[in-house]
C-alpha cells in the first residue's frame, strides 16, 4: 500500500469524503466557519477550521453527553487513536496515535508534559479521570517543531476546568455494574478580577478478573478492583488590565489490582499505586496591543508502585519521575500574520529502585529555542515552525514544520504539510542497571500530509492522507537484553473525522485506514489495526436526551508468541432526563451487545454493564 505514489491515488480523498458523508453535505446550511477554537495546533488561539495540522476538540459538552469515565474511553472513538488495556479500569493502558506508541505521543495536562522517565516510558492515561477535565485537544502528526521531544504521533493536551462567569456549582453521583460508584463535586466562578475553580472526584469499582481463565488457567481468578481520587484547583487574578497571574494544580491518586500476565498462580495477589500531580504558575502579559508574552513555571511528578510481594515470585518496585519546566513564549501580531518566539528549559529526573536492589537515579536538562510564523494572504494560509532542543549527554536536534492551506471555496480547503520530529530515550532506557544502553540515539521521524476540509453550517469534515517514517526505533532487544535502536518503522493511510449537527442531532464520526509496518521485517507493527471506525449521535427529545455510539477495530497482530487478535465492535447507549433545569437523571449501557473481546492477548475487557446516576448543574 503506497498512497503517495501517484496523483491518481491522491485524488481519491475528495471522493472518499463525499461518499462517507453524503447526507451531511446535503443538509448543511450556508457555509460558515465554526466558532470552536484550538490552541495546541500552533501555541496560539485560532479557529479549529484554521488549524493546519489535523486537529480535533472534545469539549465539556461532548464529555457530558458521552458519560465517559476516563480518558482512554473518551479518546477511543477519535480518528487515528487506538488503545490497549490489560483488563478493566485502572489497569495498564497503552495508546497508539497514527500507529505511534505511547512513548512517541506527547501528553500534556494544562501544558505540563507527562513523560515518564523509567524503563516503561508509559503514559498513565488510565488514571486520568474526566471529572476535572474541561476539554481535550488532539493534534495528529509530527509537531516536534512546536513541542519538542515525543510528538512523533502527535500531541494530546488535557485542559482542566477553570473559573469564569458567575459562580456555579456541580455535583454527580453514579452507581452501576461491577460494584462501581463515582462521586464528584465542583465549583467555579469569577469574583471581580479573580477567577476560581475547585473540584474533587472519587471512583471505586470491584472490577473483574483481568486475565482470561481459559487462556491462562493458573492466574488468580479474583476480581481486580480500582480506586481513584482526583482533584483540580485553578486561580487567576488580573493584576491590571492586560496582566494576569495564575496558579493551576491537579492530581490523581489511583490504587489498582492486576494479574500476572501469564506468570502467576491462583493464589498470587498483585497490587499497584499510581499518584501523579502537576502545578504551574503563569504570568500572561499584554506588552502592547499586538505583543502577548507568557512566562510559565511548571512541575510534574508521577510515582508508580508495583507490589508483587504476595506472589510465587515476590517482587516490588518504586519509580518516581519529575519534570520541571520554565517556558517563555512571545506572540507578536503583524496584521494578519503572527510571529511566535520562545525559549524553554526543562529538567527531567527519575529515582527508582526495586527488591533486587536495582537503583536508578538520574537527571538531565533540555534547553530549547523555538519560533513560528503563520498567517493568511487572500485564500492562502501558511505556517512555519522551527525548534532546536539540546539534551544533556545526547546533543542537539533541530525539527521543522511547514504547512500550507488553500481556501478553494468558502467551505472547502486544501491542506498540505511536511514535518520532522524526534523522541529522546527515557532516562531508564539509557541508564537502568540491567537493561540500559547509554549509547542510544533519539528516534527521528519525517512526515508528509495532504488533506481536504469541508466546514459549513456548524459542521466540519476533514480527511488527511499521511505518510510517516521513523528511524532508530527504541525497543527492548532480546538479543542483547537491553534497549537498543533496533528497527525502522513506517505508516501511511487515510484519516477522516467529522463533528457537527444534522437533523437536530449532535454527531461525531471517524474513519482510519492505515498500514503501520516494521520496515526491518516487513511485518505489521504489534497490536496496530489497519482499519478503525466510529459513529456517535446524541438527540434531544423534550426533557430527554438519547445517545449512542459504535466503535469498530480491525484484526491486529499480538506479540510474537501469541495469536493475532480478531476484529471487534462495541456499542454503547446513554440517556438523560431533566427533572428540573438544574437536576437530571443519567443512565448508560456499556458494551450493549455483551461482546467478548480483547485488546491485548489474554486480558479480558468489560462485558455489558449498566450505570445510573444523578447530576446537578447550577444554572
Amino acid at each position: 500500500m503506497n498512497i503517495f505514489t501517484s496523483r491518481a491515488r491522491l485524488s481519491v480523498l475528495p471522493l472518499a469524503l463525499a461518499a462517507a458523508f453524503p447526507v451531511i453535505a446535503q443538509t448543511a446550511s450556508s457555509p460558515s466557519q465554526l466558532k470552536e477554537t484550538v490552541v495546541t495546533a500552533n501555541r496560539s488561539e485560532q479557529l479549529l477550521t484554521e488549524a493546519l495540522p489535523h486537529t480535533t476538540v472534545i469539549g465539556r459538552d461532548v464529555i457530558e453527553r458521552s458519560q465517559a469515565v476516563d480518558l482512554p474511553s473518551l479518546l477511543a472513538s477519535e480518528a487515528g487513536f487506538q488503545y490497549t488495556q490489560n483488563g478493566g479500569r485502572g489497569t495498564a493502558a497503552s495508546l497508539f496515535l497514527r500507529g505511534s506508541a505511547s512513548l512517541q505521543v506527547l501528553l500534556l495536562i494544562d501544558g505540563v508534559p507527562m513523560t515518564r522517565q523509567d524503563t516503561t516510558g508509559a503514559i498513565s492515561l488510565e488514571h486520568i479521570m474526566l471529572d476535572q477535565v474541561e476539554r481535550v485537544e488532539i493534534v495528529r502528526g509530527n509537531v516536534s517543531a512546536i513541542y519538542g521531544s515525543g510528538a512523533i504521533g502527535g500531541v494530546i493536551q488535557v485542559f482542566t476546568r477553570n473559573g469564569q462567569g458567575k459562580p456555579l456549582g456541580t455535583a454527580r453521583l453514579e452507581v452501576g455494574s461491577y460494584g462501581s460508584a463515582r462521586a464528584s463535586a465542583g465549583f467555579s466562578g469569577q469574583f471581580g478580577d479573580t477567577r476560581v475553580a475547585l473540584g474533587v472526584g472519587r471512583h471505586t469499582t470491584r472490577g473483574f478478573s483481568s486475565m482470561n481463565a481459559t487462556q491462562f488457567p493458573n492466574e488468580n481468578p479474583d476480581a481486580d478492583g480500582y480506586r481513584n481520587t482526583n482533584y483540580n484547583l485553578s486561580i487567576s487574578h488580573d493584576l491590571v488590565a492586560g496582566h494576569t497571574l495564575g496558579l493551576r494544580a491537579q492530581g490523581s491518586d489511583g490504587k489498582f489490582e492486576f494479574d500476572g500476565g501469564g506468570f502467576g498462580s491462583p493464589t498470587d495477589i498483585f497490587k499497584g499505586h499510581n499518584k501523579f500531580d502537576t502545578w504551574s504558575l503563569q504570568s500572561r502579559n499584554r506588552i502592547t496591543a499586538d505583543w502577548r508574552s507568557e512566562l510559565t513555571f511548571s512541575h510534574g511528578r508521577e510515582r508508580s508502585i508495583y507490589d508483587a510481594t504476595l506472589t510465587t515470585f515476590p517482587y516490588d518496585s518504586v519509580a518516581l519521575t519529575r519534570s520541571r519546566k520554565l517556558n517563555w513564549t512571545n506572540s507578536v501580531a503583524f496584521g494578519s500574520w503572527l510571529l511566535t518566539l520562545g525559549a524553554e528549559h526543562q529538567r527531567q529526573a527519575v529515582d527508582a529502585n526495586d527488591s533486587y536492589a536495582t537503583q536508578l537515579n538520574r537527571t538531565r536538562g533540555v534547553r530549547s529555542l523555538f519560533g513560528g510564523w503563520s498567517g493568511t494572504v487572500g485564500a492562502h494560509s501558511l505556517q512555519f515552525n522551527v525548534r532546536r532542543d539540546d539534551a544533556d549527554g545526547i546533543g542537539a536536534k533541530t525539527t521543522g514544520y511547514a504547512g500550507y492551506g488553500y481556501q478553494l471555496t468558502p467551505a472547502w480547503k486544501l491542506i498540505a504539510s511536511a514535518s520532522t520530529a524526534f523522541n529522546l530515550p527515557p532516562l531508564g532506557y539509557l541508564y537502568d542497571l540491567f537493561s540500559g544502553n547509554p549509547a542510544l540515539r533519539p528516534e527521528t521521524a519525517r512526515s508528509a500530509e495532504l488533506g481536504l476540509q469541508w466546514a459549513a453550517g456548524g459542521q466540519v469534515v476533514r480527511g488527511t492522507l499521511f505518510k510517516t517514517h521513523i528511524d532508530n526505533l527504541l525497543l527492548y532487544d532480546f538479543n542483547t537484553f537491553a534497549f537498543n535502536n533496533v528497527s525502522r518503522a513506517s505508516n501511511q493511510g487515510l484519516e477522516v473525522s467529522y463533528s457537527g449537527k444534522a437533523a437536530g442531532a449532535d454527531l461525531r464520526a471517524s474513519l482510519t485506514l492505515q498500514d503501520p509496518t516494521d520496515d526491518s521485517t516487513g511485518r505489521r507493527l504489534v497490536r496496530r489495526a489497519r482499519s478503525m471506525a466510529s459513529l456517535g449521535a446524541s438527540l434531544p427529545l423534550g426533557r430527554w436526551q438519547f445517545g449512542g455510539d459504535v466503535r469498530l477495530t480491525g484484526a491486529r497482530p499480538d506479540t510474537a508468541s501469541n495469536p493475532s487478535l480478531p476484529a471487534y465492535a462495541v456499542a454503547n447507549l446513554t440517556a438523560r432526563y431533566a427533572l428540573t433545569p438544574e437536576l437530571a437523571l443519567t443512565g448508560r449501557i456499556d458494551n450493549l451487545f455483551d461482546r467478548d473481546y480483547q485488546t491485548a492477548y489474554g486480558f479480558n475487557q468489560p462485558r455489558r454493564g449498566a450505570y445510573v446516576g444523578i447530576l446537578w448543574s447550577q444554572k
